[in-house]
């Protein structure tokens, strides 16, 4: 499948449950980083899902139980270390306090946190950011295996080759 520009590039990003699920069902993507990639990505959903203690802190009660109730309402199951869809990154910006019910995200003002480099063991205070991520044309495909990684992963052509669009 060739993006906007003709080229064949796809990358990959994995999705704690049960947000991979819904990127399937118009989720709006939150990440503490922005990006500049734009173009075609191999939705993953990551080995471990969210606690529902995580969820909580992430979502808020009314948005946890609102994902509960988005998820029950449709039958819809998760899966796990599984490639299930293929979407377009069209744009990014930072998140606002209205994209909440779209993200399924409560909004947080930037904050502080405090990150020690695995490298250097030097320790640095970073200011942090949710920006949303849109996508465009999620497309369920045939889920496979799929064994991921933190960030960006580049997908090998052969398995281009292999998805199958529901």
């Amino acid at each position: 499948m060739k993006d906007l520009f003709g080229n064949d590039k796809m990358l990959a990003l994995s999705w704690r449950q049960p947000y991979a699920q819904l990127m399937l069902h118009g989720k709006v993507e939150t990440r503490v980083w922005d990006t500049s990639y734009r173009g075609l990505v191999l939705i993953c959903a990551s080995q471990k899902p969210y606690s529902e203690a995580d969820l909580f802190g992430i979502a808020g009660v009314a948005g946890t139980q609102r994902i509960f109730n988005f998820l029950n309402e449709r039958g819809i199951r998760e899966v796990s270390s599984k490639a299930i869809a293929v979407g377009r990154l069209v744009s990014t910006r930072l998140m606002l306090p209205s994209d909440e019910n779209h993200c399924f995200v409560k909004y947080k003002e930037p904050w502080i946190e405090e990150r020690k480099s695995k490298k250097t063991g030097i320790t640095k205070f970073v200011k942090v950011k949710l920006y949303c991520h849109f996508y465009e044309d999620v497309r369920a495909i045939e889920p496979f295996d799929w064994k991921g990684a933190q960030g960006w992963k580049k997908v090998e052509q052969s398995i281009i080759d292999k998805i199958k669009y529901l």
